[in-house]
């Protein structure tokens, strides 16, 4: 067990026999990492929320069940998995890092893998589940993410729908790195008088003016 033998979690299993006393979870399909290169992870904030707002939801609603996650094959898969599994204990459960990574401590180290940067290149460096659990952790202490109270929508200072939003490449590839202070954005390119430039690929551009209109809205003033 996970926690509290409520939740699970698993791979390689395909069906349970039907009870009333354990339930499959299975995330929302836009829970998932999309990939630039070799890359596979972590989960973006927007991912991160969404989930544990989903997994608290479904434990709230079935008291008396057992919840399996079932990973899907592979190391990345699972490596994932108990990130998400993590962060939902830390924002949700008010763990620690160091007490999420104790409950994980029966997994063997070949069974994940450090994430990495978004090359091709072999990686000079790993990501640890401990090193993103950490960083989740302080913003939450910072207040910059938090489990919304009531009827509030908002994590902390994370709207998830804006998030989700500027998030996409379509839509300007933005994030607001620490809320108020430093944002990290796709530079502009020339796209010849145009707000954008889809080529090709699927890949869109756009202009520096473009990108002011968004920065406004955020408060930037220096570039």
């Amino acid at each position: 067990p996970v926690f509290d033998d409520r939740l699970y979690i698993a791979q390689g299993i395909e069906s349970l026999p039907p009870s009333d006393l354990f339930r499959w979870f299975k995330p929302h399909k836009s829970i998932q990492y999309h990939r630039l290169c070799d890359d596979f992870g972590p989960m973006n904030m927007a991912s991160v929320l969404m989930f544990a707002k989903q997994l608290d939801a479904e434990l709230s609603q079935n008291p008396t069940c057992r919840f399996f996650y079932c990973a899907e094959e592979g190391k990345r898969a699972l490596t994932n998995a108990i990130f998400l599994l993590g962060s939902y204990m830390i924002l949700i459960l008010d763990s620690t890092s160091e007490s999420v990574a104790d409950c994980f401590s029966w997994l063997e180290p070949s069974q994940f893998e450090e994430f990495r940067d978004a090359t091709y290149s072999k990686p000079d460096f790993g990501l640890t589940l401990l090193d993103c659990w950490r960083g989740l952790e302080r913003g939450k202490l910072l207040g910059w993410v938090e489990r919304p109270s009531g009827e509030d929508f908002m994590w902390g200072q994370i709207d998830v729908d804006e998030y989700a939003h500027y998030d996409c490449p379509l839509n300007g590839d933005l994030h607001e790195v620490v809320p108020g202070k430093f944002i990290a954005f796709k530079g502009p390119r020339d796209v010849g008088g145009t707000s954008f430039h889809d080529d090709d690929k699927g890949f869109r551009s756009f202009s520096a003016s473009h990108c002011a209109d968004v920065f406004r809205d955020f408060g930037v003033d220096l570039v």
